[in-house]
């Protein structure tokens, strides 16, 4: 497999980026189901989101395959909800803007990792067009999130 990815091909990273996506996926529908979700997981699932998404966008980065911009904006959006949610007196749960956000993150580096092995100028373009709509919804559910954590802060009225 590295003599693949040392020749530049990115499908061995795009099958495994597609396996935790779709893990992600399928973990906590299954937990709650099961009736086995669990505080920790609550937390945790998300963080292993964050620690997906901004791993692999930062791996893309450094290699010249996502612009700087668009890492930075994610990260400073994950770490504010970090912030947010350790800080918050209740709960602030995923909204629907958030799961579409992390879909969209997910597609945008999917489309990527597809375009780089493929070396497909139109793939290439999709790519770019989800990953900007991925940083847009990215700043909005941020930007909605911060409304939230201080509609529910103790002095909020």
């Amino acid at each position: 497999m590295s003599v693949l990815v040392a020749q530049g091909s990115y499908f061995p990273a795009l099958i495994v980026f597609g396996a935790a996506a779709l893990s992600d996926a399928v973990d906590g529908p299954v937990a709650r189901a099961r009736n086995q979700a669990s505080d920790r997981g609550g937390w945790l699932d998300p963080f292993a989101d964050k620690v997906l998404v901004v791993g692999v966008l930062a791996a893309l980065a450094i290699r010249g395959l996502v612009p700087p911009w668009a890492l930075l904006a994610v990260v400073a959006r994950e770490v504010a909800a970090l912030g947010l949610r350790a800080r918050s007196p209740r709960s602030l749960p995923a909204t629907a803007d958030g799961k579409a956000k992390t879909v969209l993150q997910a597609l945008a580096i999917a489309a990527t990792l597809l375009a780089a092995g493929a070396g497909s100028d139109e793939i290439a373009a999709v790519a770019a067009a989800l990953l900007i709509a991925a940083v847009a919804l990215t700043l909005v559910s941020g930007v909605r999130l911060m409304h939230r954590a201080f509609q529910t802060a103790p002095d909020a009225r």
